[in-house]
Parts: C-alpha cells; sequence; structure tokens
C-alpha cells in the first residue's frame, strides 16, 4: 500500500501530476466537507467561542401569576399528604419566571489608531466591537437552549389546619424548604383559622 502512495505522489512516477492532484484534491475536500468522510462535526456544545446569554429571545410562554398558581398548587398537593397536616392552602411569590441560557456566538475585534502630531504629541484611539449571534439548532429555527433555569421564588407561604402543632409546622416548613430549596426565612407556615 505504501508503495501505492509513493508512486500516486511522485510527479515523475507512474501517474504523474495526475496523481499528486488526486490527493491535494481529496485533501481539500478533507478539509472543506469533514462530516461527508469523517462522521459528524463537532458539536455546538464545544464550539470555541459560544457565549451564554439569559435573555429570551421570545416572550415569556405564561404570564408569573400563573407559574406561581401551578406551583402553589403543586405545593399544596403534596403537603396535604403530610399526617395532621389536614386541608392546605399555599401562595407563592416569584421573583423571576422560568428562563433559557441560550447559546450565542460571539465575535470581538479591537483595532487601535496611533497619531503623531507635529508638535511631538501622540494621540491613540481604541476601538473595540463586539458582535453576538444566537446559535440555531440545524433544520429547527430554533436557538441552542443551553441551559433551562427554574423559577426565583421570593417567598412562601403555607397555611394548614394541622399548623397548630409545633412539629407539624416544623414538619410543613422542612418540606417546602427542601422541596423547592429555599431558606427558612422564605417559608412562613401559619395555622388555618377554624370556623
Amino acid at each position: 500500500m505504501s508503495e501505492f502512495f509513493k508512486t500516486l505522489t511522485n510527479p515523475r512516477g507512474k501517474y504523474g501530476y495526475w496523481g499528486v492532484g488526486v490527493v491535494v484534491l481529496f485533501g481539500i475536500a478533507l478539509l472543506v466537507m469533514p462530516g461527508l468522510f469523517l462522521g459528524k462535526s463537532k458539536p455546538l456544545s464545544q464550539a470555541p467561542n459560544l457565549v451564554l446569554e439569559k435573555t429570551d429571545p421570545k416572550q415569556a410562554p405564561y404570564p408569573l401569576s400563573t407559574v406561581e398558581s401551578a406551583l402553589a398548587q403543586q405545593v399544596s398537593q403534596i403537603l396535604c399528604q403530610v399526617e395532621g397536616a389536614g386541608k392546605v392552602t399555599v401562595s407563592v411569590s416569584l421573583t423571576a419566571g422560568p428562563a433559557h441560557d441560550y447559546a450565542r456566538n460571539t465575535t470581538d475585534s479591537k483595532s487601535t489608531i496611533e497619531e503623531k502630531d507635529t508638535g511631538g504629541g501622540t494621540r491613540t484611539t481604541t476601538e473595540m466591537n463586539q458582535k453576538a449571534e444566537l446559535v440555531f439548532a440545524q433544520g429547527k429555527g430554533e436557538p441552542v437552549i443551553v441551559k433551562e433555569l427554574g423559577p426565583q421564588i421570593k417567598g412562601i407561604v403555607v397555611v394548614a389546619e394541622g399548623a397548630k402543632d409545633v412539629e407539624i409546622r416544623s414538619k410543613l416548613s422542612r418540606a417546602v424548604q427542601s422541596m423547592l430549596d429555599l431558606p427558612a426565612h422564605r417559608v412562613m407556615v401559619l395555622p388555618k383559622e377554624s370556623r
């Protein structure tokens, strides 16, 4: 096999300049279309200059109040199953709703101009430009989501029939803290008014 390549790349060999041309064209084809011969190209997550952006190019799919009520309902369904909790009502207050980090391809450029005047003075001007474009998934037309962020919870209030008991109140508070990864000062558990 190595003899074949030696004769192919030798301009004075059996195949002459045609062999050299074929090897050069094959090399160019490998550079231009790497996926054609070597499989898939590098995934977008490994691209060298991707920057994360937390801005959502589209409007949020749901208003904040809808996300708050859905989250409150989920928490309420879990807490009412705690032994001794009784009927549970939950209110959630959010700082921000769910968000996405989108991949962006950035290009940075910097130019410096140094001017000297006749009096011996020097003036230097530096111009920096940054251009960022969203990275879109092939064939889908949707931006590539690098990371999904959950809603930011400001605080939560739980009103439960069984919260008159200190032990039940503590269980409910710890359950909310662990379920939503909240510090204790953002969770308030109150007893329900008896009528």
